[in-house]
């Protein structure tokens, strides 16, 4: 028995002293506890803060996202009419290009025509002033005016005065 009055003595020392150890650990943690409390109060203060940021967030979001719901439809709307309208301004783009090309094409058959025609008419200016210089030598010359009456009845050579064909009677 002094054996087990022994050992309950023994773990009664080892529990003091084990109580003894705690008591210790509680006080430094009550102090750290003071210590800790200004901040964890402003922690807590900040967590607040974000709890109503993010309520005013969810509420901005939520304007947002009707303002969305309203304007997007016609957004779209612009979109489509818009693709349309480069669309078709591709194709006209396109259609003036090969206008343009046509364009210069016709002037350049232009020009070449009316280089004939003024050649032409050069032609013609040189030899009617070679007919009236002959004829101005010979007045009132009963044969010229024979000659003027056939020719007046006569109408024009269409062929010779046209400049539709320049090809066809070039200098």
């Amino acid at each position: 028995m002094i054996w087990m009055d022994a050992g309950i003595a023994l773990l009664l020392v080892v529990a003091v002293v084990f109580c003894y150890r705690v008591s210790k650990k509680l006080q430094s943690l009550r102090s750290f506890t003071t210590v800790l409390a200004p901040s964890i109060e402003r922690l807590n203060k900040t967590l607040q803060n974000a709890n109503q940021s993010v309520d005013v967030l969810r509420q901005a979001t939520d304007i947002s996202q009707k303002g969305l719901e309203t304007y997007l439809p016609n957004a779209q709307a612009i979109n489509e009419d818009v693709t349309l309208l480069i669309e078709h301004a591709d194709r006209m783009s396109y259609r003036l290009d090969e206008l343009i090309v046509k364009a210069e094409e016709i002037e350049k058959n232009l020009r070449k025509t009316l280089l004939v025609s003024m050649k032409q008419s050069e032609k013609q200016m040189r030899l009617n002033a070679d007919i009236l210089s002959k004829t101005q030598t010979r007045q009132n010359d009963p044969r010229d005016l024979f000659v003027q009456r056939v020719i007046s009845r006569y109408p024009k050579d269409p062929v010779a005065t046209s400049p539709q064909d320049p090809m066809r009677h070039q200098g």
